[in-house]
């Protein structure tokens, strides 16, 4: 099997590794895969209904009225963006965190292009230049650039030595084949037969320790269930796509994208409705809503989450391999949980209030503000996985209180320079009911293909219906698949 180790620079990979939070998707030195836009005019115009104004959905829209098809855009919120969302309230000194999705890659094609287009700022995700603060087994170490450290874990002197981004780099930079940058490939070998093996087996297989892999589970964004992780899901959309190249962030925040993209497509997408029933007859489509109003159709595009999916009744049902693709695709429970304080007062200590840990509070993120980084700051604690879930149906105040008393451990004062507290849970969330999907070992080969698939004139798009999980673009290029299946079925219809 042919090796990868020129596919992310040293210098990048630092930059990914060094902040860490889960989110965030493909490298294509020429683009886009071929094809996938429309740049031509449709000569038999459609009147579709696209359900839902995530990413997912905005991209449909906008490559369908590119086309020149009539576009209806129902969203269940009062916002576009989906789980690409930025807070703001309730937040003071100018502070504001993303509670969705972390940030984007410069490998994210189809973004760039609309990012550049729209003319948004990108800030690089950099590296804290100050140590990063790891609370591990009872230990809390505090580790800067090139500082050696005796990490508590039961490892080989080669892995002690490599440290969490050496051991990646080892075990699966070093070992991962090149045809994880092509995600249009995923189906054929070699990379294929990735999807049967577990991120720990995959591990384990490259000669990794059983400490490393409790290292990396607890340091790794990527590797937060990583029993549970296909290989494949891993390989492709994580190190083939995110960590192609450079990660960033938006000026103002990630929701800047959809936003923009929903503004240029005000008069087309309507807020506050949430679909309950889509019928389709000989007519075309009917969606019913909870809200008691009727749309319809020549054809349909659902972008709604999985679990969201699960509540919507089709008239005619689903098939059975549908079905049990929805059901059994899994998803990931992330809960976040934000502490305002009224100034960085982990600065002190010499640390830059990133930390990585295997308490509670999971893995700690920073935000200050961008205009006066002592005006205020906020702390934040990511939780993913089993125990997010179980964190996120606990009573606001208990969530915050047990956080607050956690987050002591890693910063000392955290009482005593608290002022408000936000918490996000995104499996309580009944427009999302989990976060991204996670397929596990043998779910993309078993379920991929039937998610992405049409059911008559109803068509699907979102981050599971693409190879690259968990990523804002692999839920743009979703959408922009969706409509080429729209655009190419209408005219196919046209010349029969």
């Amino acid at each position: 099997m042919e090796t990868n180790r020129n596919l992310i620079s040293r210098k990048i990979f630092l930059q990914q590794m060094g902040l860490g939070a889960l989110s965030a998707g493909l490298f294509f030195p020429g683009g886009l895969s071929a094809g996938i836009l429309m740049d031509t005019k449709t000569k038999s115009p459609q009147k579709v209904v696209v359900i839902g104004a995530g990413l997912a959905g905005l991209a449909a829209a906008w490559e369908l009225r590119k086309a020149g098809h009539e576009v209806t855009v129902l969203e269940a919120r009062d916002r576009p963006g989906g789980r690409v969302s930025t807070v703001r309230e309730p937040f003071d000194h100018g502070l504001y965190a993303e509670e969705g999705a972390a940030a984007f890659s410069a490998s994210y094609t189809y973004a760039v292009k609309l990012i550049e287009e729209f003319g948004l700022e990108r800030i690089p995700w950099a590296l804290p230049e100050d140590p990063v603060t790891y609370h591990l087994n009872g230990e809390k170490i505090k580790v800067g650039p090139g500082d050696k450290v005796t990490w508590p874990f039961d490892l080989t002197k080669e892995e002690q030595e490599l440290g969490p981004m050496g051991i990646v780099q080892k075990y699966i930079i070093d070992t991962l084949p090149s045809e994880i940058k092509n995600s249009d490939n995923w189906s054929q070998a070699p990379i294929v037969e990735m999807d049967q093996a577990s991120m720990v087996e995959y591990l384990r297989e490259q000669g990794a320790s059983e400490g490393a892999v409790e290292l990396l589970k607890n340091t790794m964004w990527f590797a937060a269930v990583p029993g549970e992780t296909s290989g494949l899901s891993m390989a492709v959309s994580d190190f083939g796509l995110f960590m192609a190249d450079a990660p960033f962030i938006l000026k103002g925040g990630n929701d800047l994208l959809p936003r923009e993209m929903a503004k240029r497509m005000k008069e087309d997408i309507k807020y506050g409705v949430q679909v309950t029933k889509i019928s389709e007859n000989r007519e075309g489509i009917l969606v019913n809503t909870a809200q008691g109003g009727e749309f319809r159709g020549d054809e349909v595009i659902v972008t709604v989450p999985l679990k969201v999916l699960k509540k919507i009744d089709f008239e005619p049902q689903l098939n059975q391999a549908k079905v049990m693709a929805i059901e059994n695709m899994p998803v990931l429970n992330i809960t976040r949980t934000y502490l305002q304080v009224d100034k960085p007062f982990w600065t002190k200590d010499g640390v830059s209030g990133f930390a990585y840990t295997d308490l509670p509070v999971g893995q700690v993120n920073v935000y200050t503000n961008p205009a006066d980084a002592n005006k205020g700051a906020i702390i934040e604690s990511f939780v993913a996985g089993p125990s997010a879930a179980v964190l996120g149906k606990l009573p606001q105040e208990e969530t915050v209180r047990e956080i607050k008393r956690e987050m002591e451990k890693v910063h000392p004062g955290t009482e005593e320079h608290f002022e408000k507290a936000y918490v996000k849970a995104w499996s309580e969330d009944p427009f999302s009911l989990g976060g991204p999907s996670w397929p596990a070992p043998g779910n993309v080969t078993a379920y991929l293909r039937d998610l992405q698939a049409p059911h008559g004139k109803v068509f699907f798009a979102g981050e599971h219906t693409s190879i690259l999980r968990s990523t804002m673009e692999g839920a743009l290029r979703s959408g922009v698949r969706a409509a080429k299946e729209v655009s190419e079925r209408s005219e196919k219809s046209e010349r029969n």
